[in-house]
């Protein structure tokens, strides 16, 4: 379990960094309050990634633009997190995955 968690957390580091490589920089605020979260849900590690920014959500989906209380426009999202996590799925998961079969492998011996 120690292996895992071990190797659960580094997938997450790498998660967060490509979410943040991807989030938009203004004053950095929203970029460095990424963070994950492992937690033991029947009998599986669950990685929750997250963001308390208020305006994270609208941020990467998408808002309305209102002016004068009238809907005049809409901005596109971003998707980093979405985007982020593909990045990751598509160019380390695999090598991660393989590097936890054998840390486990060596344990086993």
């Amino acid at each position: 379990e120690e292996i895992v968690r071990k190797r659960a957390q580094i997938m997450a580091m790498k998660i967060i960094r490509e979410i943040k490589r991807l989030t938009p920089h203004i004053t950095g605020n929203l970029k460095k309050r990424w963070f994950f979260q492992i937690e033991e849900r029947d009998g599986e590690l669950v990685i929750w990634i997250s963001n308390d920014v208020e305006y994270a959500a609208p941020v990467n989906y998408g808002h309305r633009i209102v002016r004068g209380g009238k809907t005049v426009g809409k901005t596109q999202g971003k998707f980093m997190l979405e985007k982020g996590i593909q990045v990751y799925q598509d160019t380390y998961m695999e090598q991660d995955v393989m590097d936890m079969l054998n840390d486990l492998k060596e344990a086993m011996k």
